[in-house]
């Protein structure tokens, strides 16, 4: 989805991953509901869209009327501008194993998941979200094990037992393949369905009966001789609740009802109550889906203790198209190749969408051209342009990043970089003329490259930055450095050299906070702080992964804790504790860290990961020798002196863009790279201890950065 509309689109094709399958598709299946859906609802001028989707047109505004229009305005064009790719379903061959055991290259496979699974040559998965395709099974068949993984879901959820009774409502793609499940389970299906084609499909398929939704509940009472049905499973889409509540009043006593579909589910109490009936959520592919550990950690769940997951239904679907108990011959009524994809969805759009489609792909022929690893090192165009290789197309980059990219003077993106390629598209074409990639190491041999601004999630951070700076390049970081100790090393190994290294700590360069650092730098005595920080988050945000973003400690507290080195000075001494962490956290969310300096001052840093996400992120309160200020989110700071109050108001712009600025002269050799590796291994320095203390309940010293060798 681009501009509001389907559209086939060049991107660089994503590259080798750890733990993730490269395949080269063959096939891809499009679901006439699911798909129809998705681009009805991303369609239209932006207005129009916002209309549709009245949370996030709240959301809108409530960040305009914290942050200021200007920053809401980048948000949204950031939003707006991104390419969404399309397609959940598809199978192609394997020709990248990421090091997973259970797959070789060559192997035919079936994918799951949106925005892994796409419509596109190469796609990126992980092995939980992929399974091997049997003989005899072709690939544009294959091609729907997603799809059919969520209807063997939603038959599993109804626990169907040899010759019960099961109604399927709504006989699109999912239905029928529901229908033939059921019946591949040893039920009797009847079928309700409004499109007079499809009822007569289902019938060939093996329903007893099938039926319109005017007749289905008396139809239904005389078939299952007035006892309803064992199992209703409702695969169609609707906005009102009147569908959920027809499904009910069609179940026996003691009875399921299994929403598969869309539907509302304001079920009416009464019939609910006296049926006693089962309301059985069946989510998507199955156990595992929405599960970060499950789909990108690759951590499968047993199956002595979860019988069929989202990969494992997976591979009962297509041992079901194996077998013959399910057929798809008579189901996908199109197929085009990928070329053409843009008559496939015109066709859904349709007043008669085909039940499914099928995308078509050329055999992949990866480009045999060498790409060389080494350049000499990069510096400054002789116009003192300075141009920028952006590594990292996230949320973040293209909301903050991107527009101070494109306000700023003297600078040129060259070429963007996403880890799946697709993302970069997006940001490169609101860039102007800049690449896109996925292979961040082609952009550190790119002699066109003087700076490289690394923007990728936290577990990458250190060996991109340590590989650009020993590639001669001047490097922006943003927070942390790295997530271990051995990654900060090396790191400050490689700037030995090279020491042309911004780190993203901001909020110093923020006008309030600079203004703060001036007053309490001409104060005596020592220094006390307290940085009080609110940041819900889901516990599955990735942030609180310690594999891939650290843990909040690591993650982002670090920016607190360079803010206080910055006031304070050199931090010597750590002691930390944190509450119990919720239920399932995979690291410390919550944390009060005091940290004690040379000259005496200390500084407390209370980071929550819990509380009130309508609550002001960010408090700061100084108070040295006879003077006090608070720093309330950047926007407002109160300085409390001998001669009375005074407050001084900003549109709490957190230093980004002024932080930019100081980067490109660095860049440009009109000023030192600050704050540099030192700022940067302090922090980390001091955000490793804090979890070493609150490990060991005991205070732990600041470890320095290593002497330079002479």
């Amino acid at each position: 989805m681009r501009d509001g509309k389907p559209q086939i689109v060049d991107a660089p094709a994503p590259g080798p991953m750890a733990g993730a399958l490269l395949v080269a598709n063959a096939a891809s299946a499009i679901s006439s509901g699911t798909e129809r859906s998705v681009v009805a609802r991303g369609s239209g001028s932006l207005a129009a869209r916002a209309i549709r989707n009245p949370d996030l047109l709240r959301q809108t505004l409530k960040h305009a009327r914290e942050h200021g229009m200007r920053e809401t305005v980048d948000l949204v064009r950031g939003a707006a501008a991104t390419d969404s790719p399309l397609g959940y379903s598809s199978a192609g061959t394997v020709i990248d194993t990421g090091g997973l055991a259970d797959f070789r290259v060559g192997q035919r496979i079936a994918c799951a998941g949106a925005g892994r699974a796409n419509h596109a040559e190469v796609v990126s998965v992980p092995g939980n979200l992929a399974c091997a395709v049997p003989e005899g099974v072709a690939q544009a068949h294959a091609a729907f094990g997603a799809i059919g993984a969520i209807a063997l879901q939603g038959v599993r959820r109804a626990e169907p037992a040899l010759g019960e009774r099961v109604v399927v409502v709504g006989l699109g793609l999912l239905g029928l393949l529901t229908l033939q499940i059921a019946r591949a389970a040893g039920c009797r299906v009847v079928g309700i369905e409004p499109v007079e084609r499809r009822r007569a499909l289902a019938g060939e398929l093996g329903a007893e009966l099938v039926v319109g939704p005017d007749e289905a509940e008396a139809a239904v009472e005389g078939w299952s001789e007035r006892l309803g049905a064992d199992t209703v499973i409702v695969t169609a889409s609707a906005a009102g609740d009147e569908i959920a509540n027809s499904a009910v009043r069609m179940v026996r006593r003691k009875g399921r009802v299994v929403p598969v579909g869309d539907v509302g589910l304001g079920f009416d109490r009464e019939a609910l109550y006296e049926r006693e009936a089962d309301v059985l959520i069946s989510t998507s592919y199955g156990p595992g889906r929405h599960d970060p550990s499950y789909e990108e950690a690759g951590i499968d769940y047993p199956p002595t203790y979860v019988r069929w997951t989202a990969g494992r239904n997976m591979e009962e679907f297509l041992r079901l198209l194996a077998t013959g108990d399910v057929a798809l011959e008579k189901l996908v009524e199109l197929e085009l190749p990928v070329d053409r994809a843009g008559e496939a969805y015109a066709a859904l759009a349709g007043e008669d969408p085909p039940l499914a489609a099928v995308l078509r792909y050329a055999e992949y022929s990866p480009d045999a051209a060498a790409v060389s690893r080494s350049a000499p090192a990069a510096r400054a165009a002789s116009d003192g342009e300075v141009r920028v290789a952006l590594v990292g197309a996230g949320n973040f980059v293209r909301a903050v990043h991107v527009p101070n990219l494109r306000r700023a003077a003297g600078v040129r993106v060259t070429t963007v970089v996403s880890r799946r390629g697709g993302s970069a598209v997006s940001v490169a074409r609101s860039l102007g003329d800049a690449r896109s990639g996925a292979d961040w190491q082609e952009a550190l041999a790119d002699p066109d490259v003087d700076l490289v601004f690394v923007a990728t999630r936290h577990d990458t951070h250190a060996e991109i930055a340590a590989a650009a700076l020993r590639a001669g390049k001047a490097v922006f970081l943003e927070k942390p450095l790295g997530l271990t100790r051995e990654e900060i090393d090396d790191v400050w190994t490689a700037g030995a050299e090279n020491d042309r290294l911004v780190i993203g700590f901001n909020r110093p360069f923020s006008e309030l906070a600079a203004r703060l650092g001036e007053e309490v730098r001409a104060a005596a005595g020592p220094i006390q702080l307290v940085y009080r920080v609110a940041s819900p988050a889901p516990p599955e945000h990735w942030l609180n992964d310690p594999l891939q973003g650290g843990g909040r400690i690591l993650g982002e507290a670090c920016h607190m804790f360079d803010f206080a080195n910055w006031l304070c000075g050199t931090p010597e001494r750590v002691f930390a504790v944190a509450p119990p962490a919720p239920r399932g956290a995979a690291s410390t969310e919550s944390a009060s860290t005091t940290i004690q300096y040379a000259d005496g001052s200390v500084a407390t840093v209370l980071y929550s990961g819990v509380g009130s996400t309508s609550m002001p992120k960010e408090r700061i309160e100084v108070m040295r020798g006879d003077r006090s200020w608070i720093l309330d989110d950047f926007s407002t700071l109160t300085v409390y002196g001998p001669d009375g109050e005074r407050t001084e108001r900003a549109r709490g712009d957190k230093g980004h863009a002024a932080l930019l600025g100081q980067v490109l002269a660095a860049a440009r050799g009109e000023r030192p790279y600050e704050p540099g590796l030192g700022a940067a291994y302090l922090a980390q320095s001091v955000a490793l201890a804090a979890l070493e203390s609150i490990a060991s309940g005991e205070p732990v010293p600041v470890e320095p950065p290593p002497a330079r060798t002479a």
